[in-house]
């Protein structure tokens, strides 16, 4: 991991290369990411290049002083910035919670109703959904706030989506 000296932004970009792992310093926060002294060159770390986790503003998981570790994803010599990841150095916690959780049996509230099923809120910040086909073809069957035991019976990996089936307990309305 290299931690640069202050200099030329331009001639710290020139040594920069995708993939390389360095240190920063958040010198701003924005709502559309936070901005990253390498030690005189600025480098942006984008919403989606932040965290795994969901969070509301930038502000929610870096702020201005706080050093951080980045990945360099490019470089734009032209605009003398570089486009930096704080997330790819950090373990997936879908992957976790996959390993941890697949095939398993659990319960959470139902947070919402839709015409394709109910989506229940497993833990943490994890959310499944039931299909229609599992309450017996009527949404009707369950409301929000409803606490149902479900089964993780898929998990589609690309799409980070969990489906859930009704597991042996049943619905408990109240």
């Amino acid at each position: 991991m290299k931690k640069f000296e202050h200099g030329s932004a331009r001639a710290l970009l020139e040594t920069l290369q995708p993939g390389q792992v360095c240190k920063g310093v958040v010198s701003s926060v924005a709502d559309f990411g936070v901005f990253v002294d390498l030690g005189g060159a600025v480098g942006i770390v984008t919403v989606p290049n932040l965290s795994w986790r969901r969070f509301d503003h930038p502000s929610q998981v870096a702020h201005t002083g706080q050093e951080v570790v980045v990945t360099v994803l490019s470089v734009d010599l032209e605009r003398e910035q570089a486009s930096l990841s704080i997330k790819e150095l950090q373990q997936d916690p879908f992957i976790d919670f996959v390993r941890a959780r697949f095939g398993s049996t659990t319960s959470g509230p139902v947070i919402k109703v839709a015409p394709i099923g109910a989506f229940v809120q497993l833990e943490g910040e994890w959310v499944g959904l039931l299909p229609l086909s599992e309450l017996g073809g009527s949404g009707h069957a369950v409301e929000v706030g409803d606490t149902l035991s479900v089964k993780i019976s898929y998990i589609n990996m690309a799409s980070r989506q969990v489906t859930l089936s009704l597991s042996s307990a049943s619905t408990d309305s109240g």
